[in-house]
């Protein structure tokens, strides 16, 4: 969320600038913030499906009593991301849940809010391969997005909690998204892939207009629950607030959560109308969001609520990356909850 326009693209030099001008301390009040209301409001999405329950908590018109004019957009890069939060552009933003409880570690003034997904990660078998446990794995070659990034991270959780090393047992070959693997896995390039929502989605339609045997085989949610004792669900993004924005209008922080709540079931009941009022925004096709709207585990919990999923799961990916969420696990104050 912001309360100025969109800011541009940042390069990692000027936002390591941006960190030490603000001494990883508390963010500044934005100007537009400090009046008793707010004239202008903007609730920044991630680029993936779930962020269509902000999109549509936005579109409802539950902020207009606290906000003239609210608007939904997204953030295309985390760099970006973490420059606008740092300067103060960025306010109120759904973020995975990780790069908040980092940001929160690191003193850059992040709460979390709630959680809206509880689990978007699949691996997708390769045409003609065989794949239904994740023991069929071993001997293959697994595309994987991003690395040492929380989808890679999951994966090679899952791989050792059933007995397989990752790179020894499982060759890893990565790539820099998710999305760049999936015409590499059309391609017979790897046995298999593993994809978030929407690319998991856009894998199973653009399979099947090239009429290829390539198919959604394992749940790494379900996976992971096997593994690690929680019930089947992996708290993986959600809203996320600076504290100045939260010390301003903790009215507004709650009325946004409170129409995520509404919004998810909307989005359940209206999957065609969601995917619409996204497509632009992501700038996805409509049929591919509305595709994985069943498939992102959408459910709205308070952190407070989710707070032991939360900290069981970043305790999964610290035995991996201690520096995913920058050493240790968050402090109570940063669990937001009614």
């Amino acid at each position: 969320m912001t309360v100025s326009s969109m800011p541009r693209g940042m390069s990692r030099r000027r936002f390591l600038e941006c960190l030490a001008a603000a001494g990883l301390a508390a963010l500044p009040v934005p100007t537009a913030t400090r009046a008793a209301g707010l004239d202008q409001l903007t609730v920044w999405g991630m680029p993936a499906s779930p962020s269509v329950v902000l999109a549509r908590a936005v579109a409802s018109g539950a902020l207009a009593p606290l906000a003239g004019e609210a608007r939904f957009d997204v953030w295309r890069t985390a760099d970006q991301m973490r420059a606008g939060v740092v300067s103060g552009d960025i306010a109120l933003f759904a973020a995975p849940s990780y790069a908040a409880a980092n940001l929160f570690n690191r003193g850059a003034g992040v709460r979390l809010v709630n959680i809206l997904t509880w689990g978007l990660l699949y691996i997708f078998a390769g045409d003609g391969v065989r794949l239904e446990t994740i023991g069929d794995l071993k001997g293959k070659t697994l595309l994987v997005g991003a690395k040492n990034d929380a989808p890679d991270l999951l994966t090679r959780f899952v791989l050792k909690s059933a007995g397989l090393e990752p790179g020894r047992d499982v060759g890893l070959s990565y790539v820099g998204t998710s999305a760049e693997a999936v015409p590499l896995l059309l391609a017979g390039k790897a046995d298999a892939a593993v994809l978030p929502e929407p690319a998991a989605s856009a894998a199973e339609i653009k399979a099947k207009q090239a009429n290829l045997n390539v198919m959604r085989a394992l749940d790494v949610t379900d996976l992971y629950a096997a593994h690690s004792g929680r019930p089947a669900g992996i708290p993986q993004a959600g809203l996320a607030v600076t504290e100045a924005f939260l010390d301003a209008h903790p009215d507004i922080v709650a009325a946004l959560h409170a129409a995520s709540v509404e919004a998810a079931g909307w989005v359940g009941d209206n999957p065609k109308a969601a995917a619409a009022l996204v497509a632009d925004p992501l700038k996805l096709p409509a049929p591919i969001i509305e595709a994985s709207l069943p498939r992102f585990r959408l459910k709205v919990a308070s952190a407070l609520e989710a707070k032991a999923d939360l900290e069981a799961y970043f305790e999964a990916l610290m035995t991996l990356s201690p520096d995913i969420v920058a050493g240790r696990l968050p402090d109570p104050a940063f669990y937001w909850g009614r």
